[in-house]
């Protein structure tokens, strides 16, 4: 089936820390999927209960007519669309990947179907037994509980993959989202780790961030040798912005990455370091470690 195996390879070292960490995620993406196809089947039960009943309670429509079947129609819409909708999406991202291997975004596909689908529900509901049977809480239960249900499982599903220590994740194919350390803060500065390049987007700078965030590809097959090590005063900037001016150096730890023709510092947890080399050691040659005295 579709969540049975680990998307993408695992590197035989890391197979047992990842396959569990898959096999609880994928419990929660169930739950979340299970509970989403519970709510079209009830949903579409009711509609056509709603259908073939004469008259129509549906708050949109009045007697049976026109109107009616136009509210009918907007509620079929609504619980039938959002699944297949979510699904194209993610068969078609723009980037190619599969979405499985991306579990910082599985929140987002959560966070637009479910509410979605538990509104077509209570539309269905009402539809079935009437707007006036209902009191004033009963709706709010019902979207409240549709819609927290499939996204408090996908995000324990999340945290089950992306929960530390990552270094375990470098013999995977998981795409990993960090931030970077940035002195004015905002998140708005990250890494993007996938199983071939490591993509830095940076966007903010001492003064003021820049109109458009700048983007760096450093592929693993051309990494030599990584390390951690304190930043230093006499640390030049790591990155450059669109607008032509260089970003400093934070304080803290820094992950220093070599390649065959340059040397890129990231301002980023030092345990990344430990994630890269196993990555870049999938592709068939690990990097050197480097030791914090010859970083």
């Amino acid at each position: 089936m579709w969540l049975d195996e680990v998307p993408g390879r695992i590197d035989p070292r890391s197979r047992a820390a990842v396959e569990q960490r898959w096999r609880r995620a994928r419990t929660w993406l169930r739950v979340a999927a299970l509970f989403c196809v519970a709510e079209l089947v009830v949903s579409v039960l009711g509609l056509a209960w709603s259908l073939v009943a004469e008259g129509s309670a549906m708050p949109v429509a009045g007697p049976r007519g026109t109107q009616d079947l136009v509210g009918w129609a907007f509620a079929a819409v609504l619980v039938v669309l959002p699944i297949p909708a979510a699904v194209w999406l993610a068969r078609r991202a723009a980037d190619g990947i599969d979405w499985r291997r991306k579990p910082h975004g599985w929140h987002l596909y959560s966070a637009v179907v479910a509410p979605l689908q538990a509104l077509g529900l209570l539309l269905a509901l009402i539809s079935v037994v009437g707007n006036g049977v209902l009191s004033w809480w009963q709706p709010v239960v019902v979207l409240a509980v549709g819609t927290a249900i499939p996204v408090l499982a996908t995000e324990a599903a999340r945290r089950t993959v992306l929960r530390p220590p990552l270094s375990e994740l470098g013999g995977s194919e998981f795409v990993l989202r960090l931030p970077l350390r940035s002195p004015q803060g905002g998140g708005e500065d990250s890494l993007l780790l996938t199983e071939d390049r490591l993509r830095l987007t940076v966007r903010t700078a001492a003064g003021r961030p820049a109109r458009q965030p700048s983007t760096k590809d450093i592929e693993l097959s051309a990494i030599t040798e990584v390390g951690a090590r304190p930043s230093t005063p006499e640390d030049r900037a790591w990155a450059w912005l669109a607008d032509g001016r260089g970003v400093s150096v934070p304080p803290g730890d820094v992950v220093v990455v070599r390649t065959r023709h340059e040397e890129q510092l990231l301002p980023v947890d030092p345990e990344f370091a430990d994630v890269l080399s196993a990555r870049v050691a999938m592709r068939g040659c690990a990097p050197v470690r480097l030791d914090p005295g010859g970083c």
